[in-house]
């Protein structure tokens, strides 16, 4: 029978949780928070609590237990008891409507009641979804932020099946397991999402959490296995960056994010065996341009896109550059990833069905090209005007200058690409791979991590 009490004001012990690294972090984005100078002597792992935001300025939440669930205010008093769910709604302010409470101040804790039956174990839900450790609700300008403040090494258990498949060989999964709890610590030293109440995200912004549903029995045994164990470069966290594939060659750091880092250089992969290992999309011009033009970065009908060298050693470009009717635009390649959804920035772009039509297009003041009878534009070095075979050179003066020349215009581009991800650091298929060859996780991670340690913080 559910049971719902209010105002009781036992006292009862709440477990805030306190950020066990109060360390530097100088957060350098495009996508991903980078810090390549980490926090150093960074406290034991061991006993340390996550705070994983499951639920983000919503003005509703249900959350409950899977048995019985008990409710205390921010003065450790219990506030109420239920079995199952409630729905929680956001008050005004910083205030919290509990179901048979009324409004109370937040913020709340949320805790499971010990059943002492086995066969009920005793997990917090949200959403009707289990997790281990505590809910901590907090109310902020009418909204709702529920945060699972848990055990890092339970944490892990929720994080690793998500991020690699459990049937891959066990060396891989410790591997797995130790670059997600480097990559935790790492994260939550950076504070970058501390204004809001909590360390990580349960997506691929941080790293992808299941709670209880996601576990199972070969990435328990590996997070077990390597309890405590992380990378580190002179004695610092590492930001251990992971992706699915790369392509058979992981990327040095800096042509993918523009910030270079001595342990995350790119180095030959081993993942010949991943579906993601080669791919190819195509696109109609029209196609492409819509997609541009949405994204801000309309350059009119495409003519032609492709990256911008030096290309790094695992073979993508930092940059890319578009080039249309309306000029052109050079935006990073990952960036370019993300408007055109592709699984990499690892491809080659091949023009399909050109035909040659006279565009009219904008040349820059003070510049000089010449165009030949097969249609290329190529700048040359005079300022007078020169007849070039079939072609002609013109001295541009004037920034409003639009020029009628012959261009080849594709149709279609066809992108042939290799890998999933954005190709840093440690390749997951890669370590399947190794593994398979032999090599342990403390292989694994010194191949895709250069001049690393592994072992535990002092």
């Amino acid at each position: 029978m559910r049971r719902l009490r209010c105002g009781d004001r036992r006292s009862g012990s709440v477990r805030f949780v306190p950020l066990v690294f109060v360390l530097s972090f100088l957060v350098s984005t495009i996508i991903i928070p980078l810090n390549w100078s980490s926090p150093s002597r960074a406290a034991s792992s061991s006993g340390a609590l996550v705070r994983v935001g499951l639920v983000r300025e919503e003005p509703v939440a249900s959350l409950g237990a899977r048995g019985q669930a008990i409710i205390y205010d921010s003065a450790g008093s219990l506030l109420t008891f239920f079995q199952g769910e409630e729905t929680l709604a956001a008050g005004a302010g910083n205030t919290v409507s509990l179901p048979g409470c009324g409004v109370v101040p937040g913020p709340l804790v949320v805790r499971a009641a010990a059943s002492g039956d086995p066969s009920t174990p005793d997990f917090v839900t949200v959403g009707g979804h289990p997790y281990r450790g505590e809910l901590e609700v907090l109310a902020r300008d009418g909204l709702l932020t529920v945060v699972n403040v848990i055990p890092l090494e339970d944490y892990l258990l929720g994080v690793v099946p998500r991020e690699m498949p459990a049937g891959f060989p066990a060396e891989a999964l410790k591997a797995q397991a130790v670059a997600a709890r480097t990559y935790a610590l790492y994260t939550q030293a950076g504070r970058l999402y501390a204004a809001s109440g909590y360390d990580l995200v349960p997506t691929t912004a941080c790293q992808v959490y299941g709670g209880v549903e996601a576990e199972s029995e070969s990435t328990t045994a590996a997070v077990r296995a390597t309890d405590g164990e992380v990378i580190t470069y002179n004695g610092s966290l590492i930001g251990a960056f992971f992706h699915s594939t790369s392509g058979g060659h992981t990327e040095s750091v800096e042509f993918v994010w523009g910030f270079p880092c001595p342990y995350l250089k790119g180095v030959p992969d081993s993942d010949q065996d991943s579906p993601h290992y080669a791919w190819s999309v195509a696109f109609t011009a029209d196609d492409l341009s819509a997609r541009l033009e949405a994204a801000g970065y309309g350059v009119g009908r495409i003519y032609a896109l492709g990256g911008v060298t030096p290309q790094g050693p695992g073979g993508r470009y930092l940059d890319s550059v578009v080039t249309g009717s309306d000029g052109e635009v050079r935006l990073r390649s990952e960036k370019l990833r993300s408007v055109l959804g592709l699984r990499s920035t690892r491809f080659a772009v091949v023009a399909e069905r050109e035909r040659v039509e006279n565009v009219t297009r904008p040349l820059s003041s003070g510049s000089l090209v010449a165009i030949n009878a097969e249609g290329a534009v190529a700048p040359i070095p005079t300022v007078a005007l020169v007849a070039l075979g079939a072609g002609y050179a013109y001295p541009l003066r004037s920034p409003e200058l639009w020029v009628a020349a012959p261009v080849r215009v594709p149709a279609s581009f066809t992108l042939n690409g290799q890998g999933w991800g954005h190709g840093v650091g440690l390749s997951q298929w890669g370590a399947r791979g190794l593994a398979l060859q032999g090599l342990d996780y403390l292989g694994i991670l010194t191949h895709y991590y250069t001049g690393v340690t592994v072992g535990n913080l002092p």
